[in-house]
């Protein structure tokens, strides 16, 4: 029987979330008591890729979503492009437990791992394979992998990506003109990124536009409604995390096709 672990330790930008870190999440906890996620800044997601597709404080409240997360922590020194600093400084009030640094399926060569020294050094176990072979980059990723048929509504449609338990992802397009229900939901939040085209978002008392690369966190239990305001389709994936994903959570309150 593999050891159980005090802390399991995760560290990457997670922008945005996807299969293979709900995986790897998954996995670390079943060889720990705690997953950490040590949550790279914002400033190193733009040295990486330019944009963040979410900023650290959102990145941060969807994880905190996830059952199997004990705590996320923003990394305040990655200047370096390593999570060194942040290992340090947990060890440094967890030297008397357990602690492991996963790595994901696409890390697998210890050479190669730039925390890989300081893991040694605080006798930090490291383990690879975590999450198994699942890697998808990006949300548009997302869209080639799909569960199940695609399924119709009177302003467009939603197909399954993935699914497990405390989590589904969808893709969904919206028609021109076309707006889902005013609704919300007891047992769920979501997490919502637009793929292509340009919605207006109602959320309680606000809204805001959003356009391609543009994302949003709907809290559980909040009021929300999305509707399509441009000429072309819009495109989105939507990451639903709760205790139990169904169909039947959802509470109309208007609607532009008679559902309420």
């Amino acid at each position: 029987m593999e050891k159980k672990y005090d802390y399991a330790l995760i560290s990457g930008g997670f922008d945005p979330v996807h299969i293979g870190h709900l995986a790897m999440i998954k996995d670390a906890k079943s060889i720990s008591k705690n997953v950490i996620v040590l949550l790279n800044s914002d400033k190193w997601l733009i040295r990486k890729k330019g944009k963040p597709f979410m900023v650290e404080s959102q990145r941060a409240q969807l994880l905190e979503e996830f059952e199997s997360v004990s705590e996320v922590i923003i990394q305040n020194n990655d200047d370096d492009d390593s999570s060194n600093n942040a290992i340090i400084d947990f060890y440094k009030s967890h030297s008397n437990y357990t602690i492991c640094y996963c790595n994901g399926g696409d890390r697998s060569q210890e050479n190669k791992i730039r925390e890989a020294q300081i893991c040694k050094d605080f006798n930090i176990d490291l383990k690879f394979g975590i999450g198994g072979i699942h890697k998808l980059e990006s949300s548009s990723n997302l869209t080639k992998n799909h569960l199940a048929e695609k399924e119709y509504r009177p302003w467009g449609s939603f197909q399954i990506i993935a699914k497990g338990q405390g989590y589904q992802i969808k893709e969904i397009t919206i028609n021109p003109g076309k707006k889902q229900s005013l609704q919300r939901h007891k047992r769920r939040s979501e997490y919502w990124q637009i793929i292509d085209g340009s919605g207006m978002v109602y959320l309680e008392d606000s809204k805001c536009k959003l356009e391609k690369n543009d994302n949003i966190f709907i809290p559980q239990g909040d009021l929300h409604r999305l509707e399509n305001i441009g000429e072309s389709i819009l495109t989105l994936i939507e990451i639903q995390i709760g205790e139990k994903i169904s169909e039947d959570d959802i509470e109309r309150l208007e609607d532009d096709f008679g559902r309420v």
